[in-house]
């Protein structure tokens, strides 16, 4: 239960991203920092200075296009003025703001340990000395970290780690601390220990949507689309965008053919809402297929991934938000988190490359995955993993605070 007279932790991350995903997981953080005793007023404080669901996305898709077009020392160059005057005009102040009241700081979750064009280096190190100028204690909390840094974004998160030294630092899974302790444990002067996503907590911080039953229904399958700028922006993609979209259509049409109902559906990314208007010709001539309306919200995202019997998904916390609701989950391999998240609950073997994996194979699984369904102890069991994790963060920032004022 929220405590009145408990502290009030303030979490930076981006829970407003157009992607929901990042809103999923910040609310089932939120939730469960007040569970532990934190006070009513605990709240996250968007990275970007967003206030709601849907601002800022407006050309997202182009940039991220343009920015990867770009050869790399021109790249960098291109993104240090803007993210200058960004930190200047609208994030200091809203950072400020974010804090007032605040008695401790928790920086994640997400992939924040990450130097995509210096954007969450500029911004992590503007929220650490925020709030070290306040003296409030602070920790970092089921991050995932990227493994290539530029030489200036190492020097940003390196001189705001050795001034903020946090009480604590708890990573998303093992490749993340490693990368912590060999690039960043020594500024900061603490190792990093591993916890579970936040976002396994969405059985508890949103009502579980029934599914359909009966002899003879269809089974319903949900087809997470991302779009192709975002994989590559972020990773490595074995398939091309026109491949893709094949993928997308012919996995639709085998799973119809079968008998399965589909719901497409997106994260709320722009650019993957964009991605399915491109297919929705394609996937409206099927029968038997849906294709929702963008999310507005991550309660609706959470609702419309626990109503399916099973998903294929790129997007990780689609595939974990399956994970807590007992919904097996094809995860579409694209970036190393992925398959430390498949590998960490047992389903490594459920991670597939559509570049390998034919459209054929995939909807045979799906079938079956959601005939047999996943055992809820074991999710359960995943589930309280989470939780306690939340409480380990709970424990050190009250601890910070104790020994700050003793």
């Amino acid at each position: 239960m929220p405590n009145p007279h408990g502290p009030v932790i303030r979490c930076f991350n981006v829970k407003y991203s157009p992607n929901l995903g990042d809103g999923l997981l910040s609310e089932c953080l939120e939730a469960e920092l007040r569970a532990c005793g934190a006070a009513p007023g605990t709240a996250s404080v968007d990275l970007a200075a967003r206030t709601g669901w849907g601002q800022g996305t407006a050309g997202r898709g182009l940039a991220m296009a343009t920015l990867d077009a770009l050869p790399g020392p021109l790249r960098g160059l291109a993104v240090r003025a803007p993210l200058a005057v960004q930190a200047r005009r609208r994030w200091r102040p809203h950072y400020a703001r974010g804090l007032d009241g605040a008695d401790a700081v928790a920086i994640g979750g997400g992939n924040l340990l990450s130097d995509h064009d210096l954007n969450f280096p500029t911004k992590l190190a503007l929220a650490l000395e925020t709030a070290g100028a306040r003296g409030l204690p602070t920790a970092i909390f089921a991050c995932g970290m990227a493994g290539e840094w530029s030489v200036e974004g190492l020097r940003r998160i390196r001189t705001a780690l050795r001034a903020a030294q946090p009480c604590a630092v708890f990573l998303r899974d093992d490749a993340s601390c490693a990368r912590w302790d060999a690039l960043l444990a020594e500024a900061a002067g603490c190792a990093a220990q591993v916890v579970r996503d936040p976002g396994l907590m969405a059985r508890h911080a949103y009502p579980r949507t029934a599914r359909a039953e009966g002899a003879g229904r269809r089974p319903r399958i949900g087809l997470g689309i991302m779009s192709h700028v975002a994989i590559r922006y972020h990773a490595q993609a074995g398939i091309g965008p026109d491949a893709l979209r094949r993928w997308y259509v012919d996995l639709a049409t085998r799973l119809t053919a079968a008998g399965a109902g589909v719901t497409a559906f997106t994260n709320g990314a722009p650019e993957d809402v964009a991605q399915a208007e491109a297919l929705r010709p394609a996937l409206s001539a099927l029968p038997g297929v849906e294709i929702a309306a963008r999310p507005a919200t991550p309660a609706v995202l959470a609702a419309l991934i626990a109503g399916c019997d099973a998903i294929a998904a790129y997007r990780m916390h689609a595939v974990i938000a399956a994970h807590s609701f007992a919904v097996p989950a094809l995860a579409l391999a694209w970036d190393d988190k992925l398959a430390a998240f498949m590998q960490s609950v047992g389903r490594g073997d459920w991670l597939a490359d559509p570049a390998c994996l034919s459209p054929e194979a995939a909807a045979r699984r799906l079938r079956d995955a959601a005939a047999s369904g996943l055992p809820e102890d074991e999710t359960a069991r995943v589930v309280d993993e989470a939780r306690r994790d939340v409480g380990r963060l709970y424990a050190a920032l009250c601890r910070a605070r104790e020994m700050a004022a003793s």
